[in-house]
């Protein structure tokens, strides 16, 4: 099958075809980053305009790098959510009209599934079951992946997601948005002499897999404000957000490992991309002798290639949504309710 997938549930506008012939993923995305960087975050009404005008030109490009035609698509495949309401009305409209006018079947598709099954499509090793940690600037958790479409969320965020804190440390740093890699960057020449602020780790000393990161917000922001801001102790501020957000995940992650010793783990989601946290779950992985796998960098953050890839398991599968069918979108969607 030749599957066009569209994902556009916050500022990302991308489409991806899963060529059938070769089993190629060809994915073309648009960002939204440097518009809502002037505003310090995502504006959902900017990125619901942003998506209406690029999808075209975006899921065309996608065509001719694929050589192929609409008439040439066997299905079309779209997020369904969860994500911002206006942004994902725009690609469930353009995909149904894309099915309508030649008349192929739609494939909803659930965003976050789609970020823990993109890993399947770099390892051939990798089947169900397994663990997944899922943190992106949306979402927090940890969650049991049974099987296709089978997933039991073991652990989740009861406020602000580990991305959110990091963007949110960089607004408070004076730091550009996305504030994930900017962190990152200025965590890199933290030299070790300047004297790093001590930060709460929210939810260590509780016996549970949730997260918690608005008490580190807020804990990060007062500490900023009784310091001079130079570049110094923004490479240390940074340093020490990086590490406390990395060693929080390290803690509940291990948690889940030693619970489930015979599985392997499957790191998904934006801020899977840093290096500092790959590191960390490398060295666990390592310690607790389980296998931990990765999507490319390129498929952590919010692509198209991801829902079609998906698109593809769930046919090849023979499986469906058991949502209703006139819900085009749903912006709030557990996993665990597939």
């Amino acid at each position: 099958m030749n599957i066009l997938a569209i994902e556009s549930s916050c500022d990302e506008t991308a489409v991806a075809l899963y060529r059938g012939k070769d089993g190629m993923l060809i994915d073309t995305i648009h960002s939204q980053a440097d518009e809502h960087a002037k505003h310090g975050g995502v504006v959902p009404e900017l990125a619901a305009r942003d998506h209406q005008e690029k999808i075209v030109q975006v899921c065309q490009m996608t065509l001719d790098t694929g050589g192929v035609n609409l008439n040439q698509i066997d299905g079309f495949a779209y997020t369904k959510g969860p994500g911002l309401v206006g942004p994902l009305l725009i690609g469930s409209s353009f995909t149904r009209a894309l099915a309508l006018a030649t008349k192929r079947p739609v494939y909803p598709i659930h965003h976050l599934e789609s970020h823990i099954c993109i890993a399947k499509y770099a390892f051939n090793d990798l089947d169900f079951p397994f663990i997944a940690l899922l943190v992106s600037g949306g979402h927090t958790a940890i969650i049991l992946a049974k099987s296709l479409g089978q997933y039991d969320i073991l652990g989740e965020t009861l406020d602000d997601a580990a991305g959110e804190a990091f963007d949110k440390g960089a607004k408070v740093l004076g730091l550009s948005y996305p504030g994930g890699p900017q962190i990152a960057l200025a965590a890199e020449k933290y030299n070790g002499k300047t004297v790093v602020p001590t930060l709460p780790q929210p939810m260590m000393k509780k016996k549970t897999l949730d997260f918690s990161f608005s008490g580190l917000k807020t804990a990060f922001n007062q500490a900023w404000g009784k310091v001079e801001p130079n570049e110094s102790n923004l490479n240390a501020f940074a340093y020490s957000l990086q590490e406390t957000i990395a060693n929080n995940l390290i803690y509940k992650i291990e948690y889940a490992m030693i619970s489930h010793p015979e599985l392997p783990l499957v790191v998904a989601g934006g801020v899977a991309a840093n290096k500092n946290i790959r590191a960390k779950l490398d060295n666990l992985g390592k310690k607790r002798r389980q296998k931990v796998y990765y999507p490319e960098v390129k498929y952590c953050t919010d692509n198209a290639a991801m829902v079609a890839y998906t698109a593809y398991l769930r046919i090849k599968a023979g499986l469906v949504s058991t949502v209703k069918d006139d819900q085009d979108v749903l912006p709030r969607w557990p996993i665990n309710q597939l």
